[in-house]
């Protein structure tokens, strides 16, 4: 198929979205989309960073180009479809919008983690000057390897065999992150090592309450799901670790990766590595 430019040809490389809106959009229909967890599905998974880089590119970039348009032009389609006011303008609405805010803050995670990584490790004393100098020490250390991804990543597909070195970083920080957070909290902010729980303190009973509100959120969700797939929630608890580990590669890595090659519009794996519509960009 032959495209206007890298934007649509990004496009069409994952364009389940647009499938997706093409169906709850059908003029003069009334059809929905539902999640079906039941349902059997076979993958052939990358056994590879190397792969597993190239196939996130395709995705990152292609799921960027589609949500773009799908936002563009989700609510003139639906406005031909059959589905009631309520669906369209409210159902809809909210959905994009949790859509969108869900889409920019997975760009903005190389900031989060530079600002998480340097406030966890700064308030851990901050009448002591040497913690500082660690905070900035850290925080420079990850923009370096940060820029080195960048600079890989410019350098097109040949960065994708040694990319990995620098998702281990990553992981690493990744794993200090978690720690320094839970430092934080406990040590730092409840004071758990020293008088203990202030239940005057309004700072602590925040603190105290979010973190309720999302234990009590997480588990109560993952209570209802074992009820019904046991074996799904046993597989989630049991691939944290790894998910955890490769939070750095899929947040970072390849997203730096995928940017700098917004041009690349070749599928990328399984051989397939030739640009997509016969055009290179």
């Amino acid at each position: 198929m032959e495209c206007s430019g890298y934007q649509e040809a990004n496009m069409y490389l994952a364009e389940d979205r647009i499938l997706s809106l093409g169906i709850y959009c059908q003029p003069k229909a009334k059809f929905f989309l539902k999640y079906v967890p039941d349902a059997g599905a076979r993958t052939d998974p990358m056994k590879t960073h190397t792969d597993l880089m190239k196939q996130r590119r395709r995705w990152i970039n292609s799921s960027l180009f589609a949500f773009l348009y799908v936002f563009k032009n989700y609510y003139f389609n639906a406005s031909e479809s059959n589905h009631g006011c309520f669906d369209r303008y409210v159902k809809l609405n909210i959905s994009m919008i949790l859509a969108l805010l869900s889409f920019a803050t997975s760009y903005f995670t190389p900031a989060i983690y530079f600002y998480v990584l340097y406030a966890t490790i700064a308030q851990i004393d901050l009448t002591n000057q040497y913690i500082q100098y660690i905070a900035r020490v850290v925080a420079l250390i990850y923009v370096i390897v940060y820029l080195i991804a960048i600079a890989g990543g410019l350098s097109g597909s040949v960065w994708t065999k040694y990319a990995e070195n620098i998702s281990r970083v990553f992981a690493l920080m990744t794993f200090a992150l978690l720690g320094l957070v839970t430092y934080n909290l406990f040590v730092v902010y409840l004071n758990l090592s020293g008088s203990g729980i202030d239940f005057t303190s309004f700072t602590q009973m925040s603190i105290l309450a979010m973190i309720a509100v999302n234990l009590v959120g997480f588990f109560a969700l993952i209570f209802l799901h074992f009820c019904t797939h046991p074996d799904l929630v046993c597989k989630l608890f049991a691939d944290t670790i790894s998910y955890w580990y490769y939070q750095g590669a899929y947040a970072q890595t390849m997203v730096a990766h995928a940017f700098c090659n917004v041009d690349d519009v070749s599928w990328g794996t399984k051989g397939s590595t030739g640009a997509h519509g016969g055009k290179n960009y």
